[in-house]
């Protein structure tokens, strides 16, 4: 395929062999380096968590960071994935924000009470590390395997 007038091809053809060694050759390698990624993420959404100091909400802390963990390996679109979340009930409300219903004062009036986003924050946070930790695991992968 000609991008901007480079053809591509080669460069396609080699980041389909990639997926084909990660996804065939070596799948247990890649579902340990992706649960790994995930516990990772979720020890920095902990950290995120605790930098708020939303347990002074009446909701205990170590409540809600005893729910946060890595999930299990699964597919989505055909690909391998893992995710970190929070299973608390109130979890996603205090990341994402809430309508209180009967007003902050008591005085019958809805009102918005805003979430903490310490799931996005904590995902903009890791990017970089699992940029390199994913850079580190391709390059061991071409060296043990010769390509």
């Amino acid at each position: 395929m000609a991008h901007n007038g480079f053809n591509t091809n080669e460069l396609d053809e080699f980041s389909r062999d990639l997926l084909s060694l990660a996804t065939t050759t070596l799948p247990r390698e890649t579902k340990k380096m992706l649960k790994k990624e995930a516990k990772k993420l979720s020890k920095v959404q902990k950290n995120v968590f605790k930098g708020f100091g939303i347990g002074d909400t009446g909701i205990t802390e170590k409540e809600v960071l005893k729910t946060m963990k890595a999930g299990k390996i699964y597919k989505y679109n055909g690909d391998l994935s893992c995710r970190a979340y929070c299973s608390h009930p109130l979890g996603h409300l205090l990341d994402q924000g809430y309508i209180l219903r009967g007003g902050r004062n008591h005085d019958g009036a809805e009102s918005y009470v805003p979430g903490y986003k310490f799931i996005d924050r904590a995902q903009s946070q890791f990017g970089s590390t699992y940029d390199q930790d994913l850079q580190n695991f391709i390059d061991d992968m071409l060296d043990n395997n010769g390509l």
